[in-house]
């Protein structure tokens, strides 16, 4: 395909999409958003690493930490349906560069923190820079890949994916030879790094991201017609009531200690298996974003929501660790995590097959599918509490019948699907 469109072919692209830019720019654009993803999720999930040291060092408690962590999925999640009002007066490269070059600073100021006041001011302004990651890089490679949208977006998940489960691994053998303030001060120099190179994306001149126009992006009018768009807002439902599967770490948040309490495992014995769950969450996006591109976006979702129920509830009922144990949680992490790559795709195919820019779908589909992360996490965590771990993880294996119910009132929009109709 042609870098150079004619003023008519140009002009019958719908609002948002780029037109395919040639493949060296595309692929370099893909690499640095994904990469840059893995260095946002390593940074936001690296402070569960080194909690116990730092609530030493600066006097906070268990309920500090939950204030912390709602404070800073409260920011991320808020925000993210703003971007949109901004993408016509900025490009999209310069938005995340500024995104992730804030969280790396942000990550630095936390090494020089000296009291729990300044651990939430850090915490939030990182939360800041995070939000735009995942509304205005997703809208940027359904851009630039409009022929193959589930596998740029299942690339772009697994390298988030790839941060979380770098977290644990890369923080626990820094903190070896450091002491914490040290560990986010060397964490900060690599994601300041991937923040800095958006600058090589250039979005002018048949480059990545060209045929976004000032002028003719978002303006709330947009927003309220993508609140009119039944697809858009059923797909962006089917994120929101499935308790699990933001990559936001609430299964793990429960799972860990479940193992270590209720089990008898150690912790490194249990962190080897939530390490499994991680891997199928790096490997079950590539597949079904791959799948959902060949076959039928909504056929796959229903069948990864299938397979999350069933795989949610064995979890629930399992007795003791072992080998079935071992390959439930594999596949949980692989169907579990795959929703977000397929509703992702089914919002970018739904806002461009009515005119609407993709700026605001995914700003209301990631603000609707995750501002329900922490409400879950309190939900499941009171049942937990109150009723035991399999009473709360068979109430999460129920939020994905619910989605699945939801499912069934929404239109394919897979490419070949929507050809054949």
């Amino acid at each position: 395909m042609s870098a150079d469109l004619s003023p008519s072919t140009a002009a019958a692209l719908p609002t948002g999409v780029a037109a395919e830019p040639p493949a060296a720019g595309r692929g370099l654009a893909l690499w640095i958003v994904t990469i840059s993803h893995g260095f946002n999720h390593l940074q936001g999930n690296m402070y569960n690493v080194l909690y116990p040291l730092m609530m030493t060092d600066l006097d906070f408690g268990y309920f500090q930490i939950g204030l912390l962590t709602m404070a800073f999925t409260l920011t991320v999640n808020g925000l993210q349906v703003m971007w949109g009002f901004v993408t016509p007066y900025f490009s999209r490269a310069a938005l995340l560069g500024f995104g992730n070059s804030l969280m790396a600073i942000a990550t630095a100021a936390t090494g020089f923190v000296h009291g729990y006041p300044q651990l939430v001011a850090t915490r939030v302004v990182s939360g800041i820079g995070s939000s735009p990651q995942h509304p205005v890089g997703s809208t940027l490679l359904v851009g630039l890949f409009p022929k193959a949208r589930g596998r740029a977006l299942a690339l772009h998940t697994t390298g988030g994916n790839a941060g979380t489960l770098a977290a644990p691994l890369i923080v626990g053998a820094l903190i070896t030879v450091l002491d914490w303030r040290s560990v986010f001060l060397i964490v900060a120099v690599p994601s300041l790094i991937f923040g800095l190179a958006y600058v090589l994306i250039r979005e002018r001149g048949g480059a990545p991201g060209a045929a976004k126009q000032r002028g003719s992006g978002t303006s709330l009018e947009t927003y309220k017609r993508c609140l009119r768009n039944r697809n858009l807002i059923i797909v962006s439902l089917v994120q929101m009531v499935g308790a699990a599967g933001r990559g936001q770490g609430i299964d793990i948040a429960f799972l860990t200690p479940h193992l270590v309490r209720d089990f008898g495992l150690a912790l490194s014995t249990a962190s080897l298996l939530i390490s499994v769950l991680q891997f199928g969450a790096l490997c079950g996006p590539l597949l079904f974003g791959w799948l959902s591109d060949r076959v039928s976006r909504k056929g796959i979702l229903l069948l990864s929501l299938v397979l999350a129920t069933l795989t949610t509830y064995g979890l629930a009922v399992a007795q003791a660790p072992g080998p079935l144990l071992l390959l439930n949680l594999l596949a949980y992490g692989m169907v579990v995590n795959s929703r977000l790559v397929i509703t992702q795709a089914l919002v970018a195919d739904s806002a461009v097959g009515s005119g609407e820019s993709a700026d605001a779908a995914f700003g209301l589909y990631f603000f609707v599918g995750f501002i329900s992360a922490p409400i879950w996490t309190l939900i499941i965590g009171w049942i937990m509490e109150s009723y035991g771990f399999t009473a709360g993880f068979s109430a999460m294996a129920a939020t994905y019948v619910a989605a699945i119910a939801l499912v069934s009132f929404i239109r394919d929009t897979t490419p070949r699907a929507v050809a054949r109709g």
